[in-house]
């Protein structure tokens, strides 16, 4: 379980709002709540809880609830990055050191390039990077290991269309396949000779679903009798969807309870990253000052990056006034959600006062990669060894 004293535990109250150290108890920017945070009421938890979802993730929907409730006037991380550890009970310490940073990763929205960095943070400290995409994002506070919580965003609509032009007009694998092609795909029937056409391209008009071109739908997963939460392609309302892990429709859970539990959970990070403001040289300083390493606008390169990138110079998109208001009004919720975390960075000085990176708050040199990797090679090797054992018998 995780380690902490009840001693530690205090809500991170501060007299002097201009050190970096930000009021966690009632400083909170976001006055505007009643209807963002309706599900935490008790009578909509209980009605997600008791409705058949799987237990896991109505235990995440309890705990997001009681982290919520401990704490419920949250400044954005945003703009008050810090370096307080969520602790189980929904508060917060600063009693133990982290020797974990966790990275959500939202698809197409800076991500790779985010990775990335935070892989050089965590290399120069000698600090365990757990990076996540597709699948939901951890309740803070809930890992064994003392994690520091770190995510980004886009706006909602540039990434939508961008996803669309990486994924959505063509499909990476074939885009990749044409240009890489090998042996042992070969022997896979996979032929090579796709080559992007405006004919074959899909149209962007179609790419107005929860999953894409298509609604979002989980898989099925028979050893726990349940479907569980998964989403590679998206066009709707993905923060949401990927900071809440509850949009499997079998599930029934409302996009506005959705967005209520990402937002409750995302307030609980120790940083956002926004990446419109990377333009802004100031605020590179500021992010780069608080994690102590430089480099934050070194790019990343995603799967098929070159490949889209290629196809869709070859065959430029235009994109319609009418599409791109259509998917405005489809991303309501968050394009909401976006603001609500990110305007306060547009005030004058809104990073001038991020911290610097505080080294004492860190397990340094707690984590060994290359040990790490053999640790995985070799539970795979006996994850192996024992499936041919079931399979003999």
């Amino acid at each position: 379980g995780k380690r902490w004293r009840e001693e530690e535990c205090h809500d991170v109250v501060d007299d002097d709002d201009d050190d970096g150290n930000y009021n966690y108890e009632d400083g909170s920017e976001n006055d505007d709540d009643d209807d963002a945070t309706k599900l935490n009421n008790s009578t909509t938890y209980t009605k997600y809880i008791n409705s058949g979802i799987p237990q896991g993730v109505a235990e995440a929907i309890s705990t997001n609830r009681n982290n919520y409730n401990a704490n419920p006037n949250l400044p954005s991380p945003a703009c008050h990055p810090h370096f307080q550890l969520a602790l189980p009970n929904g508060k917060w310490g600063n009693g133990t050191k982290f020797k974990r940073i966790y990275f959500y990763h939202a698809r197409k929205a800076g991500g790779s390039s985010m990775h990335k960095y935070l892989g050089l943070v965590a290399q120069n400290y000698g600090i365990e990077l757990t990076a996540v995409e597709w699948y939901g994002m951890e309740e803070p506070g809930t890992n064994d290991v003392d994690t520091f919580y770190v995510t980004h965003l886009r706006e909602p609509v540039d990434r939508a269309i961008s996803h669309f032009k990486y994924q959505g007009r063509w499909d990476c694998r074939d885009l990749v396949l044409r240009s890489s092609l090998n042996e042992r795909r070969k022997q896979k029937g996979y032929l090579g000779n796709f080559t992007p056409t405006e004919e074959n391209a899909n149209p962007i008009e179609t790419w107005n679903q929860t999953g894409g071109h298509e609604p979002q739908s989980c898989y099925f997963f028979r050893k726990m009798g349940s479907h569980m939460f998964k989403l590679g392609t998206c066009a709707v309302n993905c923060y949401s969807q990927w900071f809440s892990g509850l949009s499997c429709p079998t599930w029934n859970i409302s996009p506005m309870d959705q967005y209520a539990v990402a937002k409750a959970r995302v307030l609980r990070f120790n940083m956002i990253v926004v990446m419109e403001k990377l333009r802004d040289p100031k605020y590179v300083q500021a992010v780069e000052r608080f994690f102590g390493v430089p480099g934050l606008t070194e790019k990343g390169v995603p799967y098929c990056e070159r490949e889209s990138h290629e196809a869709n110079s070859k065959f430029p998109l235009v994109i319609k006034n009418e599409t791109r208001e259509s998917l405005r009004n489809l991303n309501e919720i968050d394009i909401r959600l976006y603001h609500e975390l990110s305007d306060c960075l547009n005030e004058d000085g809104a990073y001038d006062n991020f911290p610097k990176w505080d080294g004492e708050r860190f397990e340094l040199n707690s984590f060994n990669d290359t040990e790490a990797k053999l640790e995985m090679m070799k539970a795979k090797a006996l994850k192996a060894e024992k499936q041919r054992e079931n399979d003999s018998n």
